[in-house]
């Protein structure tokens, strides 16, 4: 998978992942400890239509070191069917981050809902949205349908042992039942981002030629 990304990131997205954003407020955010945080300083967002009335958890984790960060946010719709949805940010401000899957099929380990469940997957494809190249997959997950997706970058134009990488991973399934197709993926993949004005957001993303 390593060829895919040397090939698709040679475009990079200037986000602010560099050793400033790595670090966080020392008594709001404690180093090596995981800690709840508000919708307010979230800074994933999911614009998609049934999660804008969903309930979410978020957490973020700091290392000691203050090298890696991680935010975790997950998203249950209220209706009756119930969307379900996350996103795992893994930044590092030199070389690999803590979580760094190179496929998105990857990505279904990391989260306990799946954990019993045989997933099939489809077949890899590539998109772009506001953050950048997308790699992503259907999946058939237990009775739900689901779109897996991944994107992974760095600010400074190469992919180097030492680049600060930030990898971004997660998943959106369907009411159980439901059908996924392409283009109702591709709109989840669009709705992807990050929330602007929060403690730690990253600037706005600028392609870099």
């Amino acid at each position: 998978m390593r060829w895919i990304f040397r090939s698709i990131y040679r475009v990079c997205i200037g986000v602010c992942i560099a050793a400033t954003a790595c670090q966080t407020e020392p008594d709001r955010y404690p180093p090596g400890q995981a800690v709840w945080i508000t919708k307010e300083e979230t800074r994933l967002i999911f614009n998609a239509p049934a999660l804008i009335q969903s309930g979410r958890k978020a957490q973020r984790f700091t290392d000691h070191s203050g090298q890696f960060v991680e935010e975790t946010v997950e998203w249950r719709s209220n209706n009756t069917g119930k969307t379900i949805a996350g996103i795992l940010l893994s930044e590092s401000s030199k070389g690999p981050p803590i979580t760094d899957v190179q496929d998105p099929q990857e990505a279904m380990q990391l989260w306990a809902v799946f954990r019993t469940l045989t997933p099939t997957f489809g077949a890899l494809e590539q998109s772009k949205n506001t953050l950048g190249p997308v790699l992503w997959r259907r999946a058939s997950i237990g009775t739900r349908a689901c779109v897996l997706f991944l994107q992974r970058w760095t600010i400074i134009g190469t992919l180097a042992p030492s680049a600060p990488i930030t990898n971004l991973s997660g998943y959106y399934c369907r009411p159980p039942g439901a059908v996924f197709p392409p283009e109702i993926a591709e709109d989840v993949i669009q709705s992807i981002g990050f929330r602007r004005h929060t403690p730690a957001s990253p600037r706005p993303p600028i392609i870099l030629q």
